[in-house]
């Protein structure tokens, strides 16, 4: 199953799209995050983040440029933002 999930900044669309990982019963869990901390606005939107994924069960790859290095397990849950 694939997700797209979109909206506005600040729309709540990271905790809605966690909320349907936790709820869909996978336990494999990864977080690809793509953003660059470039200033502190951008570093505090990233340290709540994680501090949104505390707890859940994610795995997380910070991985702001070639996405196709990246290997994450058949099956899993991904999310990407």
């Amino acid at each position: 199953m694939l997700l797209f999930i979109t909206g506005g900044s600040g729309s709540g669309k990271s905790a809605y799209a966690e909320d349907r990982v936790t709820a869909s019963g996978l336990t494999d869990r990864v977080y690809i995050a793509t953003m660059e901390p470039f200033g502190a606005e951008a570093a505090a939107r990233i340290a709540r983040h994680r501090a949104m994924r505390a707890g859940k069960g994610f795995e997380t790859f910070e991985c702001p440029r070639n996405l196709a290095d990246l290997s994450v397990s058949p099956g899993c849950a991904a999310l990407l933002e």
